[in-house]
Protein backbone atom coordinates (compact mmCIF):
# COMPACT_ATOMS: atom_id res chain seq x y z
CA UNK A 1 0.00 0.00 0.00
CA UNK A 2 1.23 3.50 -0.93
CA UNK A 3 1.72 6.24 1.53
CA UNK A 4 0.18 9.43 0.33
CA UNK A 5 -0.88 12.67 1.55
CA UNK A 6 -4.51 13.54 0.31
CA UNK A 7 -5.36 17.34 0.34
CA UNK A 8 -9.02 17.69 0.65
CA UNK A 9 -11.24 20.65 -0.62
CA UNK A 10 -11.85 22.27 2.31
CA UNK A 11 -8.40 22.39 2.68
CA UNK A 12 -7.46 19.23 5.06
CA UNK A 13 -4.38 17.36 5.12
CA UNK A 14 -4.78 13.36 5.86
CA UNK A 15 -1.88 10.95 5.96
CA UNK A 16 -2.85 7.57 4.71
CA UNK A 17 -2.19 4.23 2.87
CA UNK A 18 -4.23 3.43 0.09
CA UNK A 19 -5.07 0.15 -1.04
CA UNK A 20 -5.80 0.90 -5.14
CA UNK A 21 -4.91 4.06 -6.21
CA UNK A 22 -6.53 3.23 -10.03
CA UNK A 23 -9.11 5.41 -9.95
CA UNK A 24 -11.64 3.15 -10.55
CA UNK A 25 -14.07 3.55 -8.14
CA UNK A 26 -15.54 6.30 -6.46
CA UNK A 27 -13.51 6.03 -3.24
CA UNK A 28 -10.87 5.16 -1.66
CA UNK A 29 -10.38 2.53 0.91
CA UNK A 30 -7.39 2.61 3.06
CA UNK A 31 -5.69 3.11 6.70
CA UNK A 32 -4.85 6.64 8.25
CA UNK A 33 -1.74 7.40 9.32
CA UNK A 34 -1.94 9.84 12.39
CA UNK A 35 -2.11 10.68 16.24
CA UNK A 36 -5.41 9.74 16.29
CA UNK A 37 -5.73 6.08 17.15
CA UNK A 38 -8.77 5.92 17.54
CA UNK A 39 -9.20 5.91 13.27
CA UNK A 40 -7.97 2.50 11.73
CA UNK A 41 -9.83 1.63 8.41
CA UNK A 42 -11.41 5.01 5.90
CA UNK A 43 -13.13 5.49 3.32
CA UNK A 44 -12.56 8.49 1.02
CA UNK A 45 -15.06 9.63 -1.61
CA UNK A 46 -12.69 11.12 -4.55
CA UNK A 47 -15.68 14.06 -4.98
CA UNK A 48 -13.84 15.50 -1.60
CA UNK A 49 -10.35 15.35 -2.72
CA UNK A 50 -8.31 17.49 -4.29
CA UNK A 51 -5.23 16.08 -4.53
CA UNK A 52 -3.50 12.89 -3.67
CA UNK A 53 0.52 13.15 -3.55
CA UNK A 54 1.72 9.34 -3.69
CA UNK A 55 5.25 8.24 -2.47
CA UNK A 56 8.17 11.24 -1.61
CA UNK A 57 9.33 13.40 -3.77
CA UNK A 58 12.28 12.25 -6.23
CA UNK A 59 15.27 14.37 -7.68
CA UNK A 60 13.70 15.56 -11.21
CA UNK A 61 15.19 13.22 -14.37
CA UNK A 62 17.58 15.04 -16.79
CA UNK A 63 15.07 14.01 -19.48
CA UNK A 64 12.00 15.92 -17.78
CA UNK A 65 11.97 19.16 -20.10
CA UNK A 66 11.44 17.17 -23.28
CA UNK A 67 8.05 15.91 -21.44
CA UNK A 68 4.58 17.59 -22.30
CA UNK A 69 4.36 21.03 -20.40
CA UNK A 70 0.69 20.78 -19.02
CA UNK A 71 -1.39 23.60 -16.65
CA UNK A 72 -4.56 21.48 -14.29
CA UNK A 73 -6.72 24.02 -13.97
CA UNK A 74 -8.71 23.35 -10.40
CA UNK A 75 -12.19 24.06 -9.74
CA UNK A 76 -10.98 25.93 -6.91
CA UNK A 77 -8.80 28.11 -9.22
CA UNK A 78 -5.55 26.80 -8.67
CA UNK A 79 -3.17 26.20 -11.79
CA UNK A 80 -0.05 24.00 -11.46
CA UNK A 81 2.12 24.11 -14.13
CA UNK A 82 4.18 21.05 -15.00
CA UNK A 83 6.50 19.19 -17.14
CA UNK A 84 4.21 15.69 -16.98
CA UNK A 85 5.55 12.27 -17.42
CA UNK A 86 4.79 10.61 -20.50
CA UNK A 87 3.58 7.47 -18.53
CA UNK A 88 0.73 8.93 -16.82
CA UNK A 89 -2.75 6.58 -16.20
CA UNK A 90 -5.99 7.74 -16.27
CA UNK A 91 -8.87 5.98 -14.51
CA UNK A 92 -12.10 6.11 -14.83
CA UNK A 93 -12.29 9.43 -12.17
CA UNK A 94 -9.09 10.82 -12.17
CA UNK A 95 -5.71 10.13 -12.99
CA UNK A 96 -2.31 9.76 -11.78
CA UNK A 97 0.75 11.99 -13.03
CA UNK A 98 4.47 11.81 -12.50
CA UNK A 99 5.09 15.82 -12.67
CA UNK A 100 8.02 18.36 -12.39
CA UNK A 101 6.61 21.43 -11.77
CA UNK A 102 7.78 24.52 -14.15
CA UNK A 103 11.51 25.53 -12.48
CA UNK A 104 11.35 22.70 -10.03
CA UNK A 105 14.28 20.36 -8.84
CA UNK A 106 11.83 17.37 -7.70
CA UNK A 107 9.36 15.77 -9.27
CA UNK A 108 6.25 14.35 -7.29
CA UNK A 109 3.64 11.53 -8.74
CA UNK A 110 -0.24 12.93 -8.46
CA UNK A 111 -3.42 11.52 -8.22
CA UNK A 112 -6.11 13.87 -8.90
CA UNK A 113 -9.76 13.28 -9.52
CA UNK A 114 -11.82 14.65 -12.37
CA UNK A 115 -13.91 16.63 -10.12
CA UNK A 116 -11.24 18.28 -8.48
CA UNK A 117 -10.48 19.69 -12.26
CA UNK A 118 -11.99 22.16 -14.94
CA UNK A 119 -9.37 21.16 -17.39
CA UNK A 120 -5.74 19.90 -18.21
CA UNK A 121 -4.23 22.01 -20.76
CA UNK A 122 -1.35 21.12 -22.77
CA UNK A 123 0.66 24.02 -23.28
CA UNK A 124 3.38 24.95 -26.36
CA UNK A 125 5.27 27.08 -24.16
CA UNK A 126 5.92 28.34 -20.37
CA UNK A 127 4.09 32.19 -20.43
CA UNK A 128 2.58 32.67 -16.79
CA UNK A 129 2.08 36.25 -17.92
CA UNK A 130 -1.79 37.04 -18.08
CA UNK A 131 -3.45 37.35 -21.38
CA UNK A 132 -3.25 41.28 -21.01
CA UNK A 133 0.31 41.57 -20.60
CA UNK A 134 1.74 39.41 -23.58
CA UNK A 135 2.71 40.62 -26.41
CA UNK A 136 0.10 41.42 -29.00
CA UNK A 137 -2.85 40.58 -27.07
CA UNK A 138 -4.46 43.91 -27.30
CA UNK A 139 -4.20 44.19 -30.88
CA UNK A 140 -5.76 40.71 -31.10
CA UNK A 141 -8.94 42.10 -28.68
CA UNK A 142 -9.25 45.00 -30.67
CA UNK A 143 -9.56 43.24 -34.00
CA UNK A 144 -12.12 41.17 -32.64
CA UNK A 145 -14.15 43.97 -31.06
CA UNK A 146 -14.27 45.50 -34.48
CA UNK A 147 -14.75 42.31 -36.56
CA UNK A 148 -17.75 42.21 -34.23
CA UNK A 149 -19.09 45.13 -34.38
CA UNK A 150 -18.97 45.73 -37.98
CA UNK A 151 -20.80 42.53 -38.68
CA UNK A 152 -23.38 43.92 -36.36
CA UNK A 153 -23.50 46.89 -38.21
CA UNK A 154 -23.59 45.32 -41.16
CA UNK A 155 -26.76 43.22 -40.84
CA UNK A 156 -30.28 44.85 -40.94
CA UNK A 157 -32.72 43.74 -38.70
CA UNK A 158 -35.91 42.16 -40.25
CA UNK A 159 -39.06 44.24 -40.72
CA UNK A 160 -40.50 42.35 -38.45
CA UNK A 161 -38.18 43.19 -35.82
CA UNK A 162 -38.20 47.10 -36.68
CA UNK A 163 -41.69 46.92 -34.77
CA UNK A 164 -41.97 47.52 -31.57
CA UNK A 165 -41.93 44.49 -29.38
CA UNK A 166 -45.48 45.26 -27.78
CA UNK A 167 -46.82 45.33 -31.18
CA UNK A 168 -45.33 41.66 -32.30
CA UNK A 169 -46.99 40.44 -28.96
CA UNK A 170 -50.31 38.33 -30.54
CA UNK A 171 -53.01 38.28 -28.42
CA UNK A 172 -55.79 36.33 -30.40
CA UNK A 173 -54.51 32.75 -31.35
CA UNK A 174 -55.65 32.78 -34.42
CA UNK A 175 -54.43 35.99 -35.78
CA UNK A 176 -50.75 35.72 -37.79
CA UNK A 177 -48.44 38.38 -37.40
CA UNK A 178 -48.14 40.69 -40.08
CA UNK A 179 -45.52 42.94 -42.02
CA UNK A 180 -45.90 46.47 -40.95
CA UNK A 181 -48.27 48.62 -43.36
CA UNK A 182 -50.09 45.10 -44.25
CA UNK A 183 -53.69 44.20 -42.78
CA UNK A 184 -53.64 41.43 -40.06
CA UNK A 185 -54.53 37.74 -41.59
CA UNK A 186 -56.58 35.46 -40.34
CA UNK A 187 -56.01 31.84 -39.92
CA UNK A 188 -58.72 30.16 -42.09
CA UNK A 189 -60.88 28.35 -40.00
CA UNK A 190 -60.65 24.61 -41.22
CA UNK A 191 -63.50 22.33 -39.72
CA UNK A 192 -64.55 18.94 -40.83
Amino acid sequence: MPVVLISFLDGEIVHAEIDDLSFDHLLLEGEVRGADPNNDRVLFPLSAIRQIVIGHPQKAPAGASAWDRAAFHFADGQVLRASIAPDGTLGRFGGVWRVVEQDAAEMRTLGIPYTALKGVYQLRHWDSRPVGSRGGAEFRADRLARTLAERDAASEPSAMHRQPLINRVRTDPNRLPSPPGNPPVTKPSGGP
